[in-house]
């Protein structure tokens, strides 16, 4: 298998995450991490922790403490020289507020529209719901003018 480079976000996706409450202030591991990120490293993925806290000590100790496999934090030093602006390359990022493009603007608006991260609370479906479909309609306007 040739080696492939696997960007996964910090919160939300390895720790618990309910809103930044500092730099160095982490949520608890969410199940499961240690042995995934062990899985991906036996079968040859290059693990980079990519997220928008700094690689502090702090943050090299919890990841330490709680046996979660990673190569680098923030970098990707197998990349080619100057292109690296901010987001290491790689053939797979892991992210709990991301939406996978598949190549058609339309359905892109309308996963924009209706995203709600796994870990949001829903405090009322329905109202959630509308504002969704509100936020599509709006979307969907919107793109159709840009089009014509």
């Amino acid at each position: 298998m040739e080696k492939k480079t696997i960007c996964v976000d910090f919160d939300g996706v390895i720790a618990q995450y309910d809103g930044f409450k500092g730099n160095d202030i982490f949520g608890d591991p969410i199940d499961g991490v240690q042995s995934a990120m062990e899985v991906l490293k036996k079968k040859g993925f290059t693990i980079i922790i990519f997220t928008t806290r700094t690689a502090s000590s702090k943050l090299k100790k919890y990841l330490n403490d709680n046996h979660i496999t990673y190569d680098y934090i923030n970098e990707n030093p197998d990349q080619p020289k100057g292109s690296n602006s901010g987001k290491p390359i790689a053939d797979i990022y892991l992210d709990d507020r991301a939406i996978c493009f598949k190549g058609n603007w339309k359905y892109a608006l309308e996963s924009i529209a209706s995203f709600i991260p796994w870990n949001s609370q829903k405090i009322d479906e329905k109202k959630e719901f509308e504002k969704a479909f509100d936020n599509y309609k709006k979307m969907t306007k919107e793109y159709a003018l840009c089009n014509s």
